[in-house]
């Protein structure tokens, strides 16, 4: 445990700096923690239709809890890019960045119904629009602007 710290921990410290590529490559990684958790509640999910409910359970609570260090990671890596950025406000920004994707959600014409088959029109809600707009160009200046920071650690 003790080398895997040592190894793979400053990837979800929350301190140092990391440039445009590195957010970018790390964005992928991010993604790539989604496949492991949708395998596991998939074939958990599967195992419930097939009337193996313990197992099910175990499956779907194992990639319940991949979704925790998908999402420090995901933090951390917001963090680190917003430090290199703006070092003063860095944890603010962090905080404010993560309250609005959560408030940008609100605003999602997709409803999750299970009694409906249809898809809402995603630009039925201008409002929403607007409030994905702004979120793109927040992540779209924190990929490509220069920061102050010569040399990036984390």
């Amino acid at each position: 445990m003790k080398y895997l710290k040592e190894k793979f921990g400053k990837y979800f410290e929350f301190k140092n700096t990391i440039n445009g590529t590195n957010y970018l490559l790390r964005g992928l990684v991010t993604i790539l923690f989604a496949v492991p958790v949708g395998l596991l509640i998939g074939f958990g999910i599967v195992a419930f239709g097939a009337d193996i409910p313990a197992l099910g359970v175990i499956l779907c609570l194992l990639g319940g809890l991949i979704i925790i260090p998908m999402v420090w990671f995901s933090l951390a890596t917001t963090y680190k890019r917003i430090n290199a950025i703006f070092p003063k406000q860095a944890t603010l920004l962090t905080i404010l960045t993560v309250v609005y994707s959560i408030f940008i959600e609100f605003f999602n014409p997709n409803e999750f119904d299970l009694n409906s088959t249809e898809v809402a029109d995603p630009f039925s809600n201008p409002v929403y629009i607007v409030l994905t707009g702004i979120s793109i160009i927040w992540s779209l200046y924190l990929l490509f602007v220069n920061s102050k920071v010569k040399k990036h650690i984390g």
